[in-house]
């Protein structure tokens, strides 16, 4: 029953009041949705707990996950559970969601009836993969809507992946491969271009988006052969597999230590037991090691040869894949945020370090690093270029885990792919207004008279509808400034997905300023500084940035002569 005026579009009805959400996967195949308008009044249907995997649950449990195919009429009106989770990061005794969690949720711009005979307009694809460390967090965590995409004629897609132990847990003696949650995410790529079509998306559109952990996932998969051809634009918010909590050298330290606690008496008893069993009421960070006065999971991506397990996957040690080109090569728009994690920091006065690097140091190796890091900040402090060790020690936990990670890779890109082929644009976040997704909400609580600047997550609140919606549309010429930040954002992503370019020609942003992209010899090296005004600026290699190169590559590469005075232990 259709109420209100509706107008016939192809083989879809439209309706400001009420349309009926249906797609016909197969002949036998029907899946209802929920319809609904953005609150600029775009109708738009939401099919919610789309299954994309086979329950991940007995003989699936640690292995690959499987394409779903579905039978029968689909019922999308609710969403599926979340992964098996702790409540947080900080919390170890409530455990929250299902092991058959493998859903997604898809916001078309499509309303109406489809069939097979008679699909939708095909819209540009967002994959958004969530955040969370790969501990925690699901499809819808970090998104409060998804409103000004929808306007702009984008299908987005949201899912759930494996995490923790339960998609990342490597033990070559129980033939437990790891790597399981990148493997979800690759599954829901090829769901996508099995069935997308039926939403209303395009397949050979489709861009993959991951901030933070999902940042660094959607990097991986650049070098992951299994997703070949699977995407065909890449955005990486404040996440890069070359980060130190991207990628576990030193699995068996975590492996070792965690089944010690678990006890397992064999593989087959790893496939029967309860989910539950797996999250040990341990202390918070028992399964965690610092870097750069941060904190790094045990379980996280790992090395993996498609030749030893029976998954067909393949994962590379992050710090060799990008010295060659990637398997995937489509235009790139990389970014950070104004200060990252500095204001969460503030309160460190020393560098912490524990050495998961595919070098095999010795904790006296070890102990001498962390002694020239800590002498650095101190000489800095004396010279006058910062206030306190606690402002350099911010400073190089910002950039050895979030800022050079993302600069270094986008030169590596940049290195070895064809700039004028496959693009690479950078943008650093840094406007700090109450839509900020982090700094007032999820860290609010934790921060102590934060300086200006987009922290960590905070970009979110303008590319995603914002989690004080309410009150910035009962009162917008209070949140002017806001809604033209967030307009502005979601025009220049909206850009990128539909065309690889975030200021094509004819763009109104275009109008104002032009993106350059990075290219190979360096001669173009810029980014795009977006505050109040969008600036482009060049880079400029400042003292922390020039520093932690060369940290970088003694960690990784073992070239430390500009690093240690004397000759270390291996």
């Amino acid at each position: 029953m259709w109420l209100g005026s509706a107008v016939f579009v192809g083989c879809f009805y439209t309706s400001l009041v009420q349309a009926i959400c249906q797609v016909q996967l197969d002949r036998s195949t029907t899946g209802i949705g929920v319809q609904n308008t953005t609150f600029r009044k775009t109708p738009y249907c939401a099919y919610l707990g789309v299954r994309y995997g086979e329950p991940p649950v007995g003989k699936l449990r640690f292995r690959h996950s499987v394409v779903h195919q579905p039978s029968g009429l689909q019922n999308y009106t609710a969403p599926g559970s979340v992964c098996p989770q702790f409540r947080d990061t900080l919390s170890t005794n409530v455990v929250l969601g299902e092991e058959d969690c493998l859903f997604a949720n898809i916001y078309s711009p499509s309303v109406g009836v489809a069939s097979e005979e008679c699909t939708p307009k095909a819209h540009p694809v967002l994959v958004f993969v969530h955040g969370g460390s790969y501990q925690v967090g699901d499809g819808e965590r970090d998104i409060n809507g998804v409103d000004l995409l929808l306007d702009s004629g984008i299908l987005v897609i949201t899912f759930n992946y494996r995490l923790n132990m339960i998609g990342f847990l490597k033990s070559e003696a129980h033939n437990i491969s790891g790597n399981y949650g990148l493997k979800d995410q690759t599954t829901l790529l090829r769901w996508v271009q099995r069935y997308i079509t039926h939403f209303g998306g395009d397949p050979d559109q489709v861009t993959l988006m991951g901030q933070s952990a999902g940042g660094s996932a959607v990097t991986h998969h650049l070098y992951i052969q299994q997703s070949k051809d699977l995407f065909h634009r890449l955005i990486a918010l404040s996440g890069s597999l070359i980060a130190p909590w991207s990628f576990l050298f030193d699995y068996q330290y975590c492996t070792e230590r965690y089944m010690s606690d678990l006890k397992p008496h064999s593989p087959e008893q790893l496939q029967e037991m309860d989910f539950h069993d797996f999250f040990l009421d341990s202390e918070p960070f028992r399964y965690w090691f610092p870097f750069a006065s941060m904190g790094t999971p045990c379980f996280i991506p790992v090395q993996e040869q498609d030749e030893i397990h029976h998954d067909n996957f393949t994962v590379h040690m992050a710090h060799e894949s990008v010295l060659h080109p990637p398997v995937t090569q489509v235009p790139m728009l990389l970014s950070e945020t104004g200060r990252e994690f500095e204001d969460l920091v503030k309160r460190v006065d020393r560098f912490y370090f524990f050495p998961n690097i595919p070098l095999n140091w010795t904790t006296s190796t070890g102990d001498t690093f962390v002694s020239t890091v800590n002498n650095f900040a101190a000489s800095l402090v004396a010279e006058g270029h910062a206030k306190s060790i606690e402002e350099v020690i911010q400073q190089i936990a910002s950039y050895g885990n979030m800022k050079y990670p993302m600069r270094r890779l986008a030169k590596h890109l940049a290195q070895s792919m064809n700039s004028s082929i496959h693009p690479i644009y950078y943008m650093r976040f840094e406007y700090d207004g109450r839509f900020g997704k982090s700094k007032n909400d999820f860290y609010r609580d934790d921060l102590e008279n934060p300086e200006y600047g987009a922290m960590h997550g905070d970009e979110l609140g303008y590319i995603f509808t914002p989690d004080v919606i309410d009150k910035a549309l009962a009162a917008p010429d209070e949140y002017r400034e806001e809604w033209r930040i967030h307009d502005r954002t979601v025009e220049l992503i909206a850009n990128f997905i539909k065309r690889g370019n975030p200021t094509p020609t004819g763009s109104e942003v275009t109008n104002s300023t032009s993106w350059t992209p990075l290219n190979e010899n360096n001669s173009s090296n810029t980014y795009m500084n977006m505050d109040r005004t969008l600036e482009v600026r060049q880079f400029e290699e400042d003292r922390y940035y020039q520093y932690w190169d060369k940290v970088y590559n003694c960690l990784y590469y073992n070239v430390c002569d500009e690093i240690f005075e004397v000759e270390l232990d291996q």
